[in-house]
């Protein structure tokens, strides 16, 4: 049997609270360092969930010969180089969403991937939602006939006029982090669309900043980025689809993918973002006018599990059974067996849609990619 793989983790936030119990279902993996910025940050983390070793200076993370994967789990202008730094070490990286903060650092990390030819992820992980991933087996299978077209919708109040809900996320408001509700909530749409339906080939998008102030803890944030983000899509294939995003919609229907054809809809919904224990699918083949019902689709067996893993595909945690099925082809591929997705190249393209998104919106037209 080969020895485990060994995984460091850099952040004790996201990536240790939703990212770590995800690597330690999966055989075959151990999570044995973790990193922040400074020594007794890291030592309490490494403490607080029980990792081996402590790092505050992720270069030294990355340099170790005894960690194989780093898990780059921070805004995206601080993963930057990280993740060159652990491509440069000949590491295997899983890189967080935006992929990153802007197109020329997208393609100098999709360019040193290819040169280390190691295995690098992104962390798209709503494609491996078993709801998503028994949505794309049907349709692939014909259940909805040949595809006329599909809607994608991510509205939330993640920020409103009266209250913050995710306090931790307020570095969303600057425009040098590379976030807008386009390039965050967006980013995870666009992937969900380009690995249904293949690459991006134009777009066009409105955008646009509605809510001014954020209150935080007795301090007003003012953020500078779109909040909410139109788009128009033209797949290389000629299929038209449409995206919707929204972080400060009171009383948003949370997530919502619609798909249909000439032979019916499938739509899967969740309440905020897709999780495995709460995401359902629906469907109707009923061509009656008027018949908007659609009824409910078990997700069977086989979409709930990952093999080699003991995720549970009902328990709440964030993203545990989505992210470890990434993490289980991950670990797959760098024993050598199938391939990794949704890998830095799917990263990049999308990236070049959500730039190409921005700059049509601010000169109000289509945009080739």
């Amino acid at each position: 049997m080969s020895p485990p793989l060994r995984v460091g983790i850099i952040s004790a936030a996201w990536g240790a609270k939703a990212h770590l119990p995800a690597w330690r279902s999966l055989d075959g993996v151990e999570v044995t360092a973790i990193c922040t910025s400074r020594p007794e940050t890291a030592a309490k983390a490494a403490e607080d969930f029980k990792v081996a070793r402590a790092f505050h200076d992720f270069r030294a993370m990355a340099a170790d010969p005894e960690i194989d994967i780093v898990d780059c789990g921070t805004r995206p202008p601080l993963r930057f180089d990280m993740v060159m730094a652990a491509l440069a070490a000949g590491k295997h990286v899983y890189n967080g969403i935006p992929f990153a903060k802007d197109l020329a650092d997208a393609r100098a990390m999709a360019d040193t991937w290819q040169s280390a030819r190691t295995v690098a992820v992104v962390d798209a992980f709503m494609q491996a939602v078993p709801a998503m991933v028994q949505m794309k087996a049907m349709i692939d299978a014909g259940w909805i006939g040949e595809v006329f077209g599909a809607d994608v919708a991510f509205e939330v109040p993640l920020f409103s006029a009266a209250q913050t809900n995710v306090p931790g996320y307020v570095w969303f408001a600057d425009p040098a982090n590379g976030a807008s509700a386009g390039r965050n909530l967006g980013s995870h749409m666009l992937h969900l669309l380009v690995h249904f339906f293949g690459p991006v080939a134009s777009v066009t998008a409105d955008q646009s900043l509605t809510l001014k102030a954020w209150p935080l803890e007795g301090e007003t944030i003012r953020p500078a980025v779109p909040d909410r983000a139109s788009m128009l899509l033209r797949h290389a294939s000629g299929l038209p689809t449409r995206l919707e995003a929204n972080w400060c919609k009171i009383g948003g229907d949370g997530f919502r993918f619609s798909v249909w054809g000439s032979k019916g809809r499938l739509e899967a919904r969740a309440p905020v973002f897709p999780m495995a224990h709460d995401t359902r699918l629906f469907g109707t083949q009923n061509p009656a006018l008027g018949s908007a019902a659609v009824g409910e689709i078990a997700i069977q067996p086989e979409y709930l599990a990952v093999p080699g893993c003991r995720a549970v595909a009902d328990r709440p945690e964030t993203g545990l059974l989505a992210l470890a099925s990434i993490f289980a082809k991950m670990r797959d591929a760098i024993n050598g067996d199938g391939a990794a997705a949704p890998d830095f190249a799917q990263g990049l393209h999308v990236q070049e849609v959500v730039e190409a998104a921005a700059t049509a919106s601010h000169e109000r037209r289509w945009i080739d990619l």
